[in-house]
């Protein structure tokens, strides 16, 4: 089959996905799209977004959950015993929760209607407000949650999060710290990574597998 992955240029909640596929060894067309070319596109989507994986150019198929448990079925990364599933689908469910932590972040700049402001609150109070609440999710939400990643690495001892090999919690795990690695959330610093020691040497086991790292180029 042929496999075709749209999302806009950046890793967002494509992301995981794509490392399932890298990591996986399966071929697949990396489209990354500008906003211009998503506002033609995205009336022809299924549920006007993205990400969306086509397959044979015919099945067409949006959710990041649903396409990233497909992919994983396809690389044996997410497996048919139940127990196994739960497992690996608890983690997952644990970072959704620390995004959904992070999204008011965003939101405070992009929609602030969202979080109850009646009008847009002018862009330098926007700004103050973000750093504000990224500064508690620094302090607050983002260390308890990968607090228990940390521990959950420590416990498993194997060095991934579901198992003894990779799987797609360990692509979704990898996603989010890149986030913090590459200091893309501005105002959460890497530090929050690199001081949990099970966290930064998984970071550095996945990065060395040879499909990540040629992905990433090494970076």
């Amino acid at each position: 089959p042929r496999y075709k992955l749209t999302y806009f240029n950046f890793a967002g909640m494509a992301e995981r996905i794509r490392l399932a596929f890298k990591i996986g060894g399966i071929e697949f067309e990396d489209e990354r799209i500008d906003h211009s070319a998503w506002l033609e596109l995205k009336p022809k989507t299924p549920h006007g977004q993205i990400p969306v994986l086509s397959v044979d150019g015919k099945i067409q198929v949006a959710q990041s959950g649903a396409i990233l448990r497909y992919v994983g079925r396809l690389a044996n990364m997410y497996p048919i015993d139940a127990e196994k599933a739960l497992e690996i689908d608890e983690a997952i469910g644990l970072l959704e929760d620390l995004w959904r932590s992070i999204d008011p972040s965003f939101t405070i700049e992009d929609a602030p209607q969202k979080l109850g402001h009646d009008t847009d609150p002018p862009e330098q109070e926007r700004i103050a407000l973000q750093a504000r609440m990224r500064a508690n999710l620094t302090a607050n939400d983002v260390p308890r949650f990968l607090g228990y990643f940390e521990a959950k690495l420590a416990k498993t001892e194997t060095g991934f999060l579901c198992g003894d090999a990779p799987t797609i919690a360990d692509c979704d795990l990898f996603a989010t710290l890149r986030t913090f690695k590459c200091d893309l959330l501005e105002g959460v610093p890497s530090s929050v990574v690199d001081s949990q020691p099970q966290l930064a040497a998984f970071y550095s086991r996945i990065m060395d597998i040879p499909a990540v790292r040629a992905y990433y180029g090494g970076k």
